[in-house]
Formats: C-alpha cells, sequence, structure tokens
C-alpha cells in the first residue's frame, strides 16, 4: 500500500507538506507547482487520504452479569442495598460496561453455565460457597460485595463496620455509659432455591460481643431478625433489663424499635440512646432523629466494578479485600453527638 512517504520521496518534499496538500489544508503556505507535483503523485498511486487511513473500531463494550440476594421487597423496605446497585449501574455506565442480566435470588432457573455468556460476575449479598465454587468454574472473573467471611479466592468489597462498632462503643464509654445492648440478626448465605439452614454471625453482633469481653461488660444482645417486627419485637425482649443505650444493626430495625419504646413511654436520647446503621434518608427524618454509621454503600457499587474491570485486565494477579471507612453520623437520638 502507498503512504505519504512514498508520495514525499518522489515528489521531493516532506510527509508533512504532503499531508497537509492533500489534506487541503488553507493555512499551509506552499508554491502551486510544489502542489501540483504531490497531487499529481497522489493521483499516481490513487491515494487518498481518509481512504487509506487506518480506522481502529470501537472497543467492543463488555458485559457483566450482576447476581444479587436483595428482593425487590427487601430494596423496598431497605435503601442500602439500592444505594449498592446504584453504585453498580453508575459505574458500569461510566466505564462503557453493558449490565446484561440483574437476577435476584432466590432463583430456581438460574444456571451457573449462565455465567459464561459474560466478561465478569458481581455478587452483592451472600451465598453459599458451594454456590461461590460453582460459579467460578464457570466464570473465574468475580467481584463479592458485603460478605465477611475470609474467602482468598475471591475480590472482596465491604466496609469497616466492625472497627466502626467499636470507636462507637468506646465513645458510648467515654461518656459515661457501660450498659449497652444490641438488636441485630444473624447472617443467612442463600443458594439458587433460597436460604440455607447454615448461617454465622454478623460482623457487627461480632464486634459487639468482642468489645464487651474486652471491657468485662455483660453483653445484653438479641438477635431476631432484620424486618422492623423483629426490632420491635427485639426491643421489647431487651426492656425487661435495664440499660442506657442501645446499638441497632439497620435503620429498618430501628423504626420498630422505636414504636416498642413509644409504647412503653420512654423517651430517645433522655431514657435511652439509640445508634444505628446504615444512614439511610429516613434516619434523618424519624423523631428524634436517628445517629447512624454511614456504610459508604454507593461507593461499595462504584469500586466493586472498578475492580472488575481490574480483575479482567490483570486475570492473573491475587485476589484482594477492600474494607471502606464507615462513620458515625450523630443526630438527635445519641446525646453525645454534642461532643
Amino acid at each position: 500500500m502507498t503512504g505519504i512517504r512514498k508520495i514525499a520521496r518522489e515528489a521531493g518534499v516532506s510527509p508533512a507538506s504532503v499531508s497537509r496538500v492533500l489534506s487541503n489544508d488553507s493555512s499551509f503556505s506552499v508554491g502551486e507547482q510544489t502542489r501540483a507535483r504531490i497531487k499529481k503523485v497522489a493521483a499516481k498511486y490513487n491515494y487518498h487520504p481518509y481512504l487509506n487511513r487506518t480506522v481502529t473500531p470501537p472497543p467492543t463494550p463488555r458485559s457483566i452479569l450482576v447476581l444479587t440476594t436483595h428482593s425487590l421487597e427487601t430494596e423496598a423496605h431497605d435503601p442500602y442495598f439500592i444505594q449498592v446497585h446504584d453504585g453498580i449501574i453508575q459505574e458500569a455506565s461510566k466505564q462503557n460496561i453493558q449490565i446484561k442480566a440483574f437476577v435476584r435470588f432466590p432463583n430456581k432457573a438460574f444456571q451457573f453455565t449462565d455465567a459464561q455468556k459474560y466478561d465478569g460476575v458481581i455478587v452483592a449479598g451472600v451465598f453459599t460457597q458451594e454456590f461461590y465454587a460453582n460459579l467460578a468454574k464457570n466464570n473465574p472473573h468475580i467481584v463479592l460485595i458485603d460478605d465477611y467471611r475470609y474467602l482468598p479466592a475471591y475480590d472482596i468489597i465491604r466496609n469497616s463496620y466492625f472497627e466502626a462498632t467499636q470507636i462507637v462503643l468506646d465513645q458510648l464509654l467515654e461518656n459515661g455509659l457501660n450498659k449497652i445492648a444490641f438488636i441485630g440478626g444473624n447472617i443467612h448465605p442463600m443458594n439458587n432455591n433460597g436460604e440455607t439452614t447454615d448461617s454465622y454471625q454478623d460482623i457487627r453482633a461480632k464486634a459487639y460481643l468482642m468489645w464487651t469481653r474486652l471491657h468485662n461488660i455483660s453483653p445484653l444482645i438479641v438477635l431476631n431478625g432484620w424486618t422492623p417486627k423483629d426490632g420491635f419485637d427485639s426491643m421489647n425482649t431487651l426492656l425487661k433489663d435495664n440499660f442506657q443505650a442501645a446499638l441497632i444493626a439497620s435503620d429498618q430495625l430501628t423504626i420498630g424499635a422505636y414504636r416498642a419504646l413509644k409504647q412503653h413511654q420512654l423517651k430517645v436520647p433522655q431514657d435511652l440512646q439509640i445508634i444505628s446503621y446504615n444512614d439511610s434518608d429516613i434516619a434523618e427524618y424519624l423523631v428524634p432523629s436517628l445517629s447512624s454509621i454511614n456504610p459508604a454503600s454507593f461507593l461499595m457499587g462504584t469500586i466493586a466494578v472498578q475492580r472488575l474491570v481490574h480483575r479482567l485486565n490483570n486475570p492473573n494477579e491475587i485476589p484482594i479485600h477492600i474494607n471502606l471507612p464507615a462513620k458515625a453520623t450523630w443526630r438527635e437520638s445519641s446525646e453525645i453527638n454534642l461532643n
């Protein structure tokens, strides 16, 4: 194929002159004889700058599969999961990645071989280790979100609820509160058909129990589940004991706990201080407004996509576990918000 350099040699000019003449650059000053000579040589070889230019086609967008344990109903009751998913969706769009499928579980129709159709997989929520292993056999490019078990075979994005819980407990203790209760639930990993009989301790409860042992404080803990009704029932159970503050493992649980306190004619924070988790929009609008630990859930989804892109570009690197900082937002439900 004839190129600019060959035409330049035959016409006795520089390649830059050939390029500017054939591009009809009006700002380029050159004699008419030189201009005509360049065009004559170009015509001889049937050369046109645009026809002979190598055009790189745009890259084919990567495609990913998102698997989640969060039903639409669960998302409606807990904005934490909505923010994680929004982070995934927005970052994927920014990176020109197509989310070809968003599969919610339980889903009996899901086949692990379906994962082969995609460049990578993001998993939001907690599945059984057997589920992860079967998924990895069909697509090794996997990033997990919100799983706190030690799983060295996978990239994992999670928040620092463990550390944040102990920091908040230390702050309560420094403010003279040593009778602190905890309300939460256990984690039940999911498989295709739904939750299994297996369960393990939630990272928030684990941090609370470790802290109470460290400070020789008797734990007051109820682990019923994750709905507002569970929060209501758990608080009613705890109120049989005498305590000064309570950590409640989600803002949704706190809605139920608030109702129980109201029925017992107890005031927050005068009679009992409350600190929750997730720092969702409802925390600011409860009465009194709710102190809550912010988990950077949107950023978890964002970084999961970024990590998956890195994994696709560097498939042989060892997996990385990323803990994003969680931080308490102090509001009216805890008096130490004034310090």
